[in-house]
């Protein structure tokens, strides 16, 4: 089967798991419903911070549950809940205002929610998709066909990970150290 959203909460559910899955403008029914649930009713918890990001940036983020109509859980398997997280500020001198939608298999507090949201942003969106997008530049990729792009995307994996494993967090870094040192790059085997 394709791998969906859909499908993915489903597996989830069914090992047993909950999930919060960002929630993106390729579902406009299941963001519809989200939106609806926060102008129809209050949210079920709430959570304000004011983060120091650092560089002259001061965000303030809110977090906000609101409860999933109980119908959706037949379409979306374990769906409970909706979490908005509005993060707002200045950044370079300039105001900003980003709204953000995820989807939640348990009604939980939004303080977890944001720490949840936040980890996964730091570990998973800043550690590897952005090394991947800006680093080593996957998504400006001249290969198209599917199977030697799996290749190539295993091969970047496989880079990162190593690079990682043998202590070198950054992989700019790393590439400047080793990129012409095949005997070295053997050993990372």
């Amino acid at each position: 089967m394709h791998c969906t959203a859909k499908k993915t909460a489903s597996d989830i559910v069914e090992s047993d798991n909950h999930y919060c899955l960002g929630l993106e403008g390729n579902q406009p029914k299941l963001m519809a419903q989200a939106q609806q649930s926060a102008e129809k009713g209050s949210p079920i918890s709430c959570d304000d911070a004011v983060l120091d990001g650092g560089h002259g940036r001061l965000v303030r983020r809110r977090v906000e549950i609101f409860p999933a109509p109980p119908t959706l859980s037949l379409i979306w398997s374990g769906l409970t809940a909706f979490a908005r997280v509005v993060r707002s500020g200045i950044r370079e001198g300039q105001y900003f205002r980003r709204q953000s939608w995820f989807i939640l298999s348990q009604a939980i507090p939004a303080k977890q929610a944001a720490q949840l949201i936040q980890g996964h942003r730091a570990t998973i969106e800043n550690r590897l998709h952005w090394v991947k997008d800006v680093v080593q530049q996957e998504d400006g990729s001249l290969i198209h066909a599917a199977k030697p792009a799996s290749v190539m995307a295993l091969l970047r994996s496989w880079a990162l990970s190593a690079f990682r494993h043998a202590g070198i967090d950054s992989l700019t870094r790393a590439l400047r150290l080793y990129s012409h040192d095949l005997p070295k790059l053997i050993s990372f085997l």
